[in-house]
């Protein structure tokens, strides 16, 4: 009976922004915490990213992680407060939508759009050279990108199926994580201390430069951060499948993110002072799984690696399902190209099975063309700080007028340092992933997505406002 009355209140709140309830709510607490978790995921991001991190910043690069969760901590307050106020799907973009201006609005929903479209490839280049080394299959550029086109189009399918079924494997993912990076790192302090390993690793800066030079190489490392501890505002884009969802998405947004970031940290420490040889890790095409498979052996580093491998599908899955709700959400205000076709829920699986479909398309074909790992993470870096950057300084301007729900999360007298010290993170983070010429084409990438943008709102788009009854 509470669960009918929290989701009948849900459905009064919905219908309060001129929306009906069409998406079933079956998600609770740990299945919306489950889905910022995994959205983050700091197996896909630390698995991605950790050769980058080596051979740039060295072992002492790892410390950037630091930087980045006290940073996106911020942000990740300031955006579980707007989950309360406005717990409808489409995150930044319904958010903009009743706090800035039109154009706001459809902007941030179209750099959410093609960061999705972007991170998805993403994701499953990270998954692809572990899942090839288990399966003892050649690391080459073909084989990874057919590896790649597999797990999307898996990915995809599992989507259209429904989410209670989605939502299932990722609830089973959390553990499997939580597990993972737990067990892995346990066992790598423990072979670590046993190896007698010497704590100065963790300030070794490798092959970087040091001195005052290490600056610009330790601040490059910080792309780890900032592209793993993203997508926590996921769990507020299925606010219209959780129950009771302006209470439970807030707590579920902020227990993802510092959780992600402890176990990050722990994981980082313990994978560093591991390594068996720096020169060799350095030298190394995939330096964890040999970091993990070198010090544990080969049975307990492979079986450690299938939950890796688990992880980074269900982060590569939880975004799918995420890019469907936004499409979906941009479609049904007719904000989105072809909408009428869009804007469907299938009744049997109420799942929007077209939206979901065109992702499979538009990821299969990032895939094809994508130049390199690093320009997808680069980009997929820089297209969500900026969202997040518009979106806490739209908030903070219409914050005084807001009307808080009771019992949902606010920050209360807090509000103004949190503010401040996040739009002061996120303009050094997009710095820091813009101005180092190795980061130049993600930045160009990202600048002409952001510009396309602009002109199809105005071609295509500017004329619809106000037309729909949800606007």
């Amino acid at each position: 009976m509470k669960r009918d009355g929290a989701v009948s209140e849900d459905v009064k709140i919905l219908e309060a922004f001129n929306y009906k309830q069409e998406l079933k709510r079956s998600l609770k607490l740990f299945s919306s915490f489950a889905v910022a978790f995994s959205f983050i995921s700091i197996t896909t991001g630390i698995f991605t990213n950790f050769k980058f991190v080596i051979q740039t910043g060295g072992p002492a690069g790892i410390w950037s992680w630091i930087i980045a969760v006290a940073g996106q901590l911020l942000v990740a307050l300031i955006f579980a407060e707007l989950a309360g106020i406005i717990p409808v799907s489409g995150y930044s973009y319904q958010w903009m939508k009743r706090l800035s201006t039109p154009f706001v609005s459809w902007i941030s929903g179209w750099i959410s759009f093609c960061f999705l479209i972007l991170v998805i490839p993403a994701v499953d280049w990270g998954l692809a050279p572990v899942l090839a080394g288990l399966l003892d299959i050649p690391i080459s550029d073909q084989n990874i990108m057919i590896i790649v086109m597999c797990i999307i189009t898996l990915q995809v399918t599992l989507n259209i199926m429904g989410v209670k079924l989605a939502a299932l494997i990722n609830n089973g993912a959390v553990f499997t994580e939580a597990i993972g990076m737990i067990g892995l790192t346990i066992f790598l302090f423990v072979a670590a201390f046993k190896n007698d390993a010497d704590p100065s690793i963790l300030l070794s800066t490798g092959n970087a430069a040091t001195g005052a030079s290490y600056i610009v190489p330790f601040i490059m490392t910080m792309l780890m951060g900032s592209f793993t501890l993203v997508g926590f505002e996921a769990s507020a884009n299925l606010s219209e499948e959780t129950v009771n969802a302006h209470k439970t998405v807030p707590k579920a947004i902020i227990a993802s993110v510092a959780l992600s970031g402890i176990f990050g940290m722990f994981f980082l420490i313990a994978s560093t002072m591991a390594i068996p040889n720096l020169n060799d890790v350095l030298s190394s095409n995939n330096p964890l799984p040999y970091i993990i498979e070198t010090t544990l052996g080969d049975v307990v580093g492979k079986l450690f690696l299938v939950l890796v491998c688990v992880s980074i599908f269900a982060c590569g899955l939880v975004i799918t399902t995420s890019a469907g709700r936004l499409i979906y959400a941009m479609s049904r205000d007719d904000a989105f190209f072809f909408s009428q076709y869009f804007k469907k829920i299938s009744p049997k699986t109420n799942s929007p099975v077209a939206a979901t479909l065109l992702i499979l398309v538009l990821c299969l074909i990032s895939t094809y063309f994508a130049e390199s790992l690093t320009l997808l993470v680069g980009a997929t870096a820089v297209l969500p700080a900026l969202i997040y950057l518009i979106t806490v300084i739209s908030y903070g301007l219409a914050r005084k007028d807001v009307e808080f729900r009771v019992g949902s999360f606010t920050l209360g007298k807090f509000a103004k340092p949190v503010f401040s010290l996040a739009v002061l993170w996120l303009i050094v983070e997009i710095g820091i992933l813009t101005i180092p010429k190795d980061f130049r084409n993600a930045t160009i990438v990202s600048g002409l997505m952001v510009l396309v943008g602009v002109i199809c709102y105005f071609l295509f788009f500017r004329s619809k406002n106000g037309q729909s009854p949800n606007a």
